[in-house]
């Protein structure tokens, strides 16, 4: 049911706080633009527990590993603490002091909660079932392994040990009922779970949902006439995996 979900909602956040500013380029704005999952906190707008990061990605990605050795993104300069911007041109200058100082105050707090309300939920409930809630850009963008062209509407992300079979069929299904075009793991694939499960916990169940921006977003990137039918369609689906008791 809905009381054992929980929605991740990382980066819908456009905001760098103003004590970071001045270690960003004056051009900033262009980056936010196109690095925000704009509005997703406002379109999986179902009735659950939710956690939205307050800050930009920019600032700190808390859906990267926090270890630079162990994210495959930092060799692109965008691990939990960015130097680089998507086109791999320089973003900011980050000392190793900077870097830790900000992990313990962002990094570390979002992720203590993510593992306290999955824990909160397992002891509940004996499972819980995480959202991954993303939104992706309608071209691939120069830092993204996937550079294929033809882009679903929707991309499902699953993980081997914590997507069961069932749930990875539904969420497509459901939303290839609504006419939706779908794709498994591409253009991205995986799905967050709290580090304390991750490949532990079997009761612990993730899929991440990803939402092409051309369905609800103008290239301006304000909400389309369309906005609310897709938060609608995703609250019918998001309905529907909760009341699959899994």
């Amino acid at each position: 049911m809905m009381e054992e979900m929980i929605l991740h909602i990382p980066h819908a956040s456009p905001l760098i706080p103003a004590e970071y500013r001045k270690s960003f380029p004056e051009d900033v704005r262009e980056e936010i633009r196109l690095m925000t999952d704009w509005y997703t906190d406002e379109l999986f707008a179902f009735p659950c527990s939710r956690l939205v990061f307050p800050v930009s990605r920019l600032v700190c990605d808390v859906e990267r590993f926090r270890r630079d050795e162990d994210e495959v993104m930092s060799e692109k300069g965008m691990g939990a603490v960015y130097t680089k911007r998507h086109d791999g041109s320089p973003l900011r200058s980050v000392t190793a002091r900077e870097r830790e100082a900000i992990l313990k105050r962002y990094y570390d707090p979002h992720h203590a909660r993510f593992t306290q309300c999955a824990r909160t939920k397992l002891r509940r409930y004996d499972r819980c079932l995480i959202i991954d809630c993303h939104s992706f850009f309608p071209e691939p963008l120069p830092h993204e392994p996937d550079q294929e062209r033809d882009r679903p509407d929707i991309c499902i992300g699953t993980d081997p040990f914590h997507t069961p079979r069932f749930l990875e069929e539904e969420t497509a299904a459901l939303f290839s009922g609504m006419g939706y075009s779908v794709r498994l793991n591409e253009p991205f694939s995986g799905t967050i779970v709290p580090s304390p499960f991750y490949l532990k916990e079997k009761s612990v169940r993730s899929v991440m949902i990803e939402v092409n921006r051309g369905l609800y977003l103008t290239p301006e990137c304000r909400r389309s006439p369309a906005f609310s039918a897709i938060c609608s369609d995703l609250c019918r689906v998001l309905l529907d995996l909760s009341c699959l008791g899994i």
